[in-house]
């Protein structure tokens, strides 16, 4: 390369590095997800922990930089075009307000596919970055294309990333690659902040045991040799995929996810806390997620003031009037609270006998619609097995509940979310004893 040439990219890496500090793209950071390979689940594990950081009240963007095989607009159910504003393209958004760029976006038919050569895929790759109007966030997730060539040597040198976080399978060849990867990294000198390992495992939810599907580990190795730490193991799970392939990636209600999470937060200096409020954690065990039965059922009350009882069903007001099992266990088997995507939250108390539900109790800080589902959800999970509880869908909930209002049936969601999330979160803990 002559020094002309040499000068212009100098002049076109400048270009693109200052656009986040431009008061277009005021980016706290950028943070690279990459592997290497292909298959490992890097767009998974992006779509879940920008979803994690939404959740938790962080602005987000992801930028889907594999041009050839993009897969994000997917998870998160999203399609063009997208529109522009000027000289810049507004990103598409998310339910829960993650920004969302993609080549699949551009494009008249989503299976065309992209046949370019590799300076014609670096091009592309900086423009998704700088001429995209992302506006404030706290974090710009990039989820790179596989190998090592001129696409993930274009924002490795060129984007102004925190760190990569690395994403491996268990199996041997998928080490070694993903080791290729950690070797570019630190000779660009771009920081590895952890290693995620996807299909770890399967947790038979029957018996809490976990099953190696793909072999033994190799997460630890890949750390060692990254000089990182081991962020968190991804489960094969397959109410994730069919979530996925809905385009429901935000739905999905990991406790890894939650882990990952918490370590991109350390790595980045962030904690917990946004706006003043408590962010909810995610532990198979939450000691005190509400500081009082009464502070939950006053926060319940205030809303249902404004809440319209005619406008539910007959059994849904006899729930919300009489609450029934509301309220904490005493020592349950298991306590596990989330927050939806609309702000409420909802709190499960499990006890558990020889893998049969015996008793549940809830807590929500939500509405009636909350209230009547999360009482409907344990009626329906009291004498049922583990296995079969996790069958409740949300349609199950609003048969029994004889519908609720168009604008509160994800409150049904919420509460078959939260006892999924409680039985997972049971099982990981049964597992750790065993």
């Amino acid at each position: 390369m002559n020094n002309d040439a040499l000068q212009h990219q100098n002049q076109e890496q400048k270009k693109v590095k200052e656009g986040s500090e431009s008061p277009n793209n005021p980016i706290r950071h950028v943070i690279a997800v990459m592997s290497g390979k292909g298959g490992v689940g890097k767009s998974l594990v992006t779509g879940l922990l920008g979803s994690a950081l939404a959740r938790y009240g962080y602005k987000v963007g992801i930028l889907d930089a594999d041009i050839t095989g993009p897969s994000i607009p997917t998870l998160f159910g999203l399609h063009g075009p997208v529109q522009a504003d000027g000289e810049k393209i507004v990103p598409l958004e998310s339910r829960t307000g993650i920004k969302v760029m993609s080549m699949n976006l551009l494009i008249d038919k989503e299976d065309q596919p992209i046949i370019w050569r590799g300076p014609l895929i670096s091009q592309a790759i900086k423009q998704l970055y700088g001429d995209v109007l992302w506006g404030t966030l706290d974090y710009l997730l990039v989820d790179l294309p596989p190998g090592t060539s001129d696409a993930t040597l274009t924002i490795m040198q060129s984007l102004p990333l925190k760190g990569t976080i690395m994403v491996s399978t268990p199996q041997s060849l998928a080490a070694l690659v993903v080791t290729k990867a950690i070797h570019m990294s630190q000779k660009l000198n771009v920081p590895i902040l952890g290693i995620v390992e996807n299909m770890a495992y399967f947790l038979c939810p029957s018996t809490g045991v976990k099953h190696y599907v793909f072999g033994p580990s190799h997460a630890n190795d890949l750390a060692s040799v990254a000089s990182a730490p081991l962020l968190t193991r991804f489960p094969i799970d397959p109410e994730v995929t069919t979530l996925c392939d809905k385009g429901c990636v935000e739905d999905v209600v990991s406790l890894e996810a939650d882990e990952l999470m918490r370590a991109l937060l350390y790595a980045c200096g962030d904690d917990l806390l946004r706006g003043g409020e408590e962010v909810i954690s995610s532990a198979p065990i939450i000691e005190t997620p509400f500081e009082s039965e009464h502070e939950a059922d006053n926060q319940a009350h205030v809303k249902e003031e404004v809440t319209q009882l005619n406008e539910f069903s007959e059994q849904a007001k006899v729930l919300i009037m009489t609450k029934e099992n509301w309220g904490m266990l005493d020592a349950p088997d298991i306590r596990a609270r989330i927050r939806g995507c609309c702000g409420d939250s909802m709190q499960l108390d499990l006890r558990i006998e020889e893998g049969i539900i015996q008793d549940a109790r809830f807590l929500t800080d939500g509405c009636g619609a909350s209230i009547a589902a999360a009482s409907m959800v344990t009626i329906m999970a009291l004498g049922k097995s583990l296995d079969e509880a996790m069958l409740i869908t949300q349609h199950d909930v609003l048969e029994q509940l004889d519908g609720l209002p168009s604008d509160h049936q994800h409150c049904a969601k919420l509460a078959v979310m939260t006892l999924e999330h409680t039985i997972k979160a049971y099982l990981s803990k049964k597992a750790e004893v065993l």
